[in-house]
């Protein structure tokens, strides 16, 4: 585990960087708990699937946090979630992702694989949700 005071300096380094990148966050002292969104942008649009016929998926991902530095921290780590999530749904049959039960299982799935990188990362499980708020498929 990282020692505290390592947290806190990755905390500003995070911060400052997110910043420096043109995001605006309003950022207190102590934050008070609440819930924020990481929306990944742009919306995903992928083939998935192992057979010869080309599928098409589309779909916009949103990532609930803990708290607005949480969204901070977790906005570093963009890249890193959008390749878990590509790699993810590149796995994907046709019958999962054509079904609700299949979507729930993605959900579940795309959840462990964000927090097991962000814990790699973080040392912490920063995102508590992952949502899809557009998902549309093409064979």
């Amino acid at each position: 585990m990282l020692s505290r005071c390592f947290k806190n300096r990755f905390r500003f380094f995070a911060l400052s960087c997110v910043l420096s990148m043109g995001f605006s966050f309003a950022v207190a002292a102590d934050l008070p708990p609440g819930t924020a969104y990481v929306e990944l942008q742009p919306a995903f649009t992928l083939n998935y699937g192992q057979t010869t016929k080309v599928r098409y998926l589309q779909a916009a991902v949103t990532l609930r946090v803990r708290d607005e530095l949480a969204a901070v921290v977790v906005a570093v780590h963009l890249d890193a979630i959008r390749h878990e999530i590509i790699m993810l749904f590149a796995r994907q049959s046709e019958e999962t992702v054509r079904s609700s039960a299949g979507r729930e299982e993605i959900l579940e799935q795309a959840l462990e694989a964000v927090q097991a990188l962000m814990i790699k990362e973080t040392g912490e499980i920063l995102v508590d949700r992952v949502l899809f708020t557009s998902w549309v498929v093409q064979s």
